[in-house]
């Protein structure tokens, strides 16, 4: 081995190190994969699969012991990809661990159906855009953006600025705190984070919407990395109200 593949492999070997461990067991391999633009409904643990859909298998995505690209965003992700890659639309949450002294990662299992019906997608779709529904007044004319961090011992100790676009702070999220932000500037804008390097989510704003962001530190080579990401509405206002 030459010294020039010698640093590819051990890069190789990292970044395989870093990454989730994910584990299906297929029980119906008729579907062909997805396509990217497909869209994959998510199910949480209390919500029911429609009628019709077809089991095509289980996945798990837990710590392989040496992960640290394992935040929320990252595993859901991975499990978007298997499902479409196994020909499954909906992805049935059936257990989510979060990060605790025993692992640093989130860990999910999940149930992966297939439904064809347009009718049962479609009304799976309607359901869920009323669940994410504006509590707002329907005159109101601005937008709120609620960012929120669970409470997490990972990074506990550590809080970072929230930034829009360029410079401007809007707030700043510690462990275990939450606060809003009130808009009339509609649009596309960035917010971010950072500490040893940075995250951020880019949010569409519109007149009259809520969104909900949940923030986190997750496992970096110092103080660690912020984490950022936009939560489904009907999720976010459940777990930021439980935060005081």
């Amino acid at each position: 081995m030459n010294r020039i593949q010698l640093p590819l492999l051990l890069i190789g070997i990292t970044l395989v190190a870093c990454s989730p461990k994910i584990r299906s067991n297929l029980a119906n391999t008729t579907f062909p994969p997805l396509e990217s633009k497909d869209k994959i409904i998510i199910l949480d643990e209390s919500e029911k699969v429609p009628e019709n859909s077809v089991l095509v298998g289980d996945l798990k995505i837990g710590d392989s012991g040496f992960s640290t690209d394992c935040g929320y965003t990252t595993v859901i992700e991975n499990a978007k990809e298997t499902a479409k890659k196994s020909g499954a639309n909906i992805i049935k949450l059936t257990e989510v661990k979060k990060p605790n002294f025993g692992s640093s990662c989130y860990r999910i299992k999940a149930k992966l159906y297939r439904n064809s019906g347009r009718e049962a997608m479609a009304t799976l779709t309607s359901e869920r855009t009323l669940k994410n529904k504006s509590r707002l007044p329907e005159d109101a004319d601005y937008a709120i953006i609620y960012f929120y961090r669970p409470k997490s011992f990972q990074g506990s100790a550590i809080g970072y600025k929230v930034r829009l676009d360029d410079e401007t702070e809007i707030g700043r999220v510690r462990n275990g705190e939450k606060f809003e932000y009130k808009t009339k500037d509609f649009g596309k804008h960035k917010f971010w984070g950072k500490t040893e390097s940075q995250d951020s989510v880019v949010i569409d704003i519109q007149k009259g919407q809520e969104y909900f962001v949940r923030c986190g530190m997750k496992m970096g080579i110092g103080v660690g990395k912020p984490e950022m990401y936009l939560i489904e509405n009907h999720v976010g206002i459940k777990e930021y109200e439980k935060i005081e």
